[in-house]
Parts: structure tokens; C-alpha cells; sequence
């Protein structure tokens, strides 16, 4: 591939990419003030939480304990689990990485306990950030974090902005992939116009986490 090539490659993936940080935080950002608003001390509203982030091994530890027990003899690329942390392990690190995700937003009630992981992706007229987001919507992912919190509904909520919302494509392919949840689907135009959203949470999500058990 030619210089040239490389070069707008690589201007197009860092334009994506600052587009994605910025739909992140003004989600985020805009459904903190609005909560802190409207239910004061009622709701947390928390940008990239670690709480998924060893889940792959926690969900294949599950099925096969085996796998995790520490070598006597360790190498850099074991991984085991630690009863004592409570958590994954490496020679080098406490905290193993590269077995979970890191989710883009968490919105918690705070008296029920109850939480939602919500991803926000930002996408032009070309891409594939809503493809990436399909590994939220796994039978299997979807279930393992359902157990570990102990809750019932989807644990996951998919945001949708940017040019794809406008396009036909795009929104039929998001609308039959999460088809499954269709009211944890928001197509939220490149605008960002407070009044959907909030009826959306309103709507579908508030009402499941602030219910009772």
C-alpha cells in the first residue's frame, strides 16, 4: 500500500477515533446533569467502569476452573486466579488484562443497586464501530453479566450517533442486529437533541433499574 494511502488511513482512524471520545462524553455528560438534575443523589452515572473488565475469564473460568490454576513454576504468560484478590493474575501484574472489556458508560440507581453498561458509538458514513458494539449483544456475554449482578433484564444498552443514524443501511442493519432488544436500541441523531434521550430513559431504562426486586 502506498504512503499516501496509509497516511488518509490513518487521519480517517484518528478522526474516528476523537469522534467516538467526544459521543462518549457528551452521553455521558448529558445524562449526569440531567439525572443529578431532575433525582438528585438517586442515580451514578459512571464513564469507562472497570466492572467488565476480566469477564472473558471469568465467564471460560466458570466452565473449565482448570485453566486458571497457577502453575508451580509461572511464566509471563500464564494467567491464574488469585483467591486472595479475587481477581486474575500474571507474574507481572495483580490485575491480568486482555480478558474482558471496558465498557463506555454505567448508570447505577443508587438504592436498588440495579446497573446498566451502555455503549456509545460515534459512526460517519463508513465503518464498522456498530459491528464492534455486537459483542454486547452475545447471547452468552449477555448472560454472564446477567448472573454476576443478579438481575433479569439486558444488562447492556446500544447508542447509535453520528452520520450512520441518517442512513438507511445502516439503520436497518442496527435495527435487525439488536432486534432481539429493540428498546435497549437508541438512534440518537448527530445533533444530540436532549429531549429523545431523556425520553428514552424515562421510558426504558430508569424504570427497570429503580424498580423493586
Amino acid at each position: 500500500m502506498e504512503k499516501h494511502h496509509l497516511s488518509q488511513r490513518d487521519n480517517w482512524q484518528a478522526k474516528a477515533s476523537e469522534g467516538a471520545v467526544l459521543a462518549e462524553k457528551t452521553f455521558a455528560n448529558t445524562v449526569r446533569n440531567y439525572l443529578d438534575e431532575k433525582y438528585p443523589g438517586q442515580w451514578i452515572v459512571t464513564p469507562k467502569p472497570q466492572d467488565l473488565r476480566q469477564i472473558y475469564y471469568e465467564y471460560t473460568y466458570q466452565r473449565n476452573p482448570e485453566r486458571y490454576v497457577k502453575p508451580e513454576s509461572p511464566t509471563e504468560s500464564n494467567v491464574w486466579f488469585c483467591d486472595s484478590l479475587k481477581q486474575f493474575r500474571t507474574l507481572k501484574r495483580e490485575f491480568a488484562l486482555g480478558g474482558g472489556c471496558e465498557i463506555d458508560c454505567k448508570i447505577e440507581h443508587t438504592r436498588s443497586g440495579k446497573k446498566i453498561f451502555i455503549e456509545v458509538k460515534n459512526q460517519g458514513p463508513a465503518g464498522n464501530a456498530h459491528e464492534r458494539a455486537a459483542k454486547y449483544a452475545t447471547p452468552s456475554v449477555i448472560s454472564h453479566v446477567q448472573n454476576k449482578f443478579n438481575i433479569s433484564y439486558n444488562p447492556f444498552a446500544y447508542i447509535f450517533t453520528g452520520e450512520m443514524v441518517d442512513r438507511l443501511d445502516y439503520r436497518i442493519e442496527l435495527e435487525t442486529t439488536y432486534g432481539f432488544a429493540e428498546d435497549y436500541l437508541f438512534l440518537w441523531s448527530k445533533e444530540h437533541p436532549l429531549e429523545p434521550l431523556t425520553q428514552w430513559l424515562e421510558s426504558v431504562i430508569l424504570p427497570k433499574l429503580s424498580a423493586a426486586s
